[in-house]
């Protein structure tokens, strides 16, 4: 491997045990810097910045979804990948919305799990490096860095529907929606999206499938679930396998949902800004056999789209 292709990546846990059982693991494949202390990691990361960045939750100093929100902000193209011993919605939560993780994975976490997740994250950064080193961004269109942001609601909550239509006529975005998973698939194949406003479920309609499905075949596309659920093992596998972009309880709270749709979309304009630089946003593969049915024939579902995508 040329130096050019070496990732670094930083272990942050207050336990030194954790931290010399990682660096000896991957050591030989990454440039591996550890630290015990979350509060310096920043003044780290200033002097030897990092391409991931792998933080333990419960820590005496800071949580790690804290800290994820802190490099977020300051190095938005590293990948941050969040490890927790507990079942800690709130604190999935936090990490999804505010440190925008690449991946969460539970402690202990399997040895391959951890292997895998790295090794996926770490051919991002390295595709991602090569193309930024051998090509020129292409420069967007006027016509096309004018157009308007485009949301697709699905929902069958009324409340949701007034809420987002007012959100969104203030925001300056194009709002479609739709109340059935049919609705949702025909809107999908006929119409440019940028971002999905949806519940995981509609009626009878189980819609991690579709969310894991776009994740799969539209990755630039921003996912936001607004849910009554209360979950953490199924919001662990929404933000790995359907990589969303955040996640809302209902009742909805307007102020939060307007922050979530903003977020989004000053995201989409950045990204509309440098059109042809790969995506940092990558989904793991369903696991469970009937989801990978599922989303084989969600993927099918959507050929348009796809053919749209790679036209």
């Amino acid at each position: 491997m040329t130096t050019a292709d070496r990732v670094s990546i930083l272990f942050v846990d207050d336990e030194e045990r954790i931290l010399r059982s990682l660096s000896l693991q991957f050591r030989r494949q990454y440039q591996v810097i550890t630290e015990s202390n979350p509060a310096r990691v920043m003044a780290r990361l200033e002097i030897e910045p990092v391409d991931i960045i792998v933080s333990d939750q419960r820590m005496p100093q800071m949580s790690g979804s804290q800290l994820l929100s802190q490099v977020q902000q300051a190095y938005p193209n590293s990948l941050r990948i969040l490890l927790t011993g507990y079942s800690d919605l709130d604190a999935a939560v936090d990490a999804l919305n505010s440190g925008g993780i690449f991946r969460y994975l539970t402690k202990p976490w399997e040895q391959q799990d951890m292997a895998d997740t790295l090794a996926q994250a770490a051919e991002i950064v390295r595709h991602r490096r090569r193309f930024l080193a051998q090509a020129p961004v292409a420069v967007p269109t006027p016509a096309v860095a004018a157009q308007r942001v485009r949301l697709l609601l699905i929902d069958d909550d009324q409340e949701t529907l007034l809420l987002s239509r007012d959100i969104c006529g203030r925001l300056g975005v194009q709002l479609q929606a739709v109340s059935t998973l049919d609705g949702a698939l025909a809107k999908l194949n006929e119409e440019e999206i940028d971002i999905l406003l949806s519940d995981i479920r509609l009626g009878n309609d189980d819609l991690r499938p579709l969310l894991m499905t776009l994740a799969q075949a539209h990755p630039q596309l921003l996912s936001i679930v607004v849910t009554p659920f209360q979950d953490t093992q199924l919001l662990l596998k929404l933000i790995n396998q359907a990589q969303i972009f955040r996640y809302l309880p209902k009742p909805i709270r307007r102020g939060m949902l307007e922050r979530a749709i903003k977020t989004a979309v000053n995201q989409v304009e950045e990204a509309r800004l440098q059109p042809s630089v790969p995506s940092l946003r990558q989904a793991e593969a369903p696991r469970a056999a009937e989801e990978q049915s599922r989303v084989s024939n969600f993927m099918g579902m959507l050929g348009r789209l796809r053919q749209r995508l790679t036209a």
